[in-house]
C-alpha cells in the first residue's frame, strides 16, 4: 500500500523536478541546479530508505519535507507559503513515512498558487497529532479528486492499528489530522 501511495505521487512531482532543473540549467545557473538535483536525489534516498518502514520520527519526516518544500519554492517563490510549528518535544514521536509530504502535494495539486493569493500552508502539533492544513485558492482546471491519497494514508493508519485520520473541509480552508503513532 506504501508502494502505491508512492506511486501515485512520485511520477508527478519527479516530472515537475526535472523541468525545473531543465530550467534552472537552461538559464545558465548552475550553482542552484547543483543544489536542486541534490535535494531531489536526497528526497528520493529517503523515500527509498524508508521504503519498507511502517514510521518514521517527526524528525526524519520535517527533514525531508524540508528538502521537498525547498524544491517547491523554486518553482513558486512568491505563490507558496509554510508555516511549521512543532516543539523539539515532540520530534521523537511517529508518523507514517511521506505523510507530510503526501499532504502537500495534494494542497498544491488542488490549489492554485500565485502572488496575489498566496496558498499558505500550515503544519502544526499538538500533544497527540500533526494537523496539515491549507487555505483554499480554487483552480479553475483543478483535476477531479479521487481521494486515492487520502484513503491510502487512511489505511495505512488502520494497519497499524492507530486512531483514524480526520479530514475537515470547510469553505475557506481544508485540513487533515495525522495522529501521533
Amino acid at each position: 500500500r506504501y508502494a502505491k501511495l508512492k506511486q501515485q505521487v512520485n511520477p508527478h512531482f519527479l516530472f515537475n523536478s526535472l523541468n525545473i532543473l531543465d530550467c534552472l540549467i537552461q538559464e545558465n545557473n548552475p550553482r542552484q541546479a547543483s543544489s536542486y538535483a541534490h535535494k531531489l536525489a536526497d528526497i528520493y534516498r529517503y523515500m527509498l530508505g524508508n521504503e519498507d518502514k511502517r514510521t518514521v520520527t517527526v524528525r526524519e519526516e520535517l527533514d525531508f519535507v524540508s528538502q521537498y518544500i525547498d524544491l517547491l519554492l523554486v518553482r513558486w517563490p512568491e505563490g507558496l507559503e509554510f508555516d511549521i510549528d512543532i516543539p523539539d518535544s515532540l520530534l521523537g514521536r511517529e508518523l507514517v513515512p511521506c505523510s507530510l509530504q503526501m499532504l502537500i502535494e495534494n494542497a498544491i495539486k488542488h490549489n492554485a498558487v500565485r502572488p496575489e493569493n498566496r496558498l499558505t500552508i500550515g503544519i502544526h502539533a499538538t500533544d497527540k497529532s500533526i494537523v496539515v492544513s491549507n487555505n483554499l485558492c480554487p483552480r479553475l482546471d483543478a483535476p477531479e479528486s479521487t481521494g486515492i491519497g487520502l484513503a491510502n494514508l487512511r489505511q495505512q493508519y488502520r494497519d497499524l492499528g492507530a486512531k483514524s485520520i480526520i479530514v475537515k473541509s470547510s469553505a475557506h480552508s481544508f485540513s487533515v489530522v495525522l495522529p501521533f503513532l
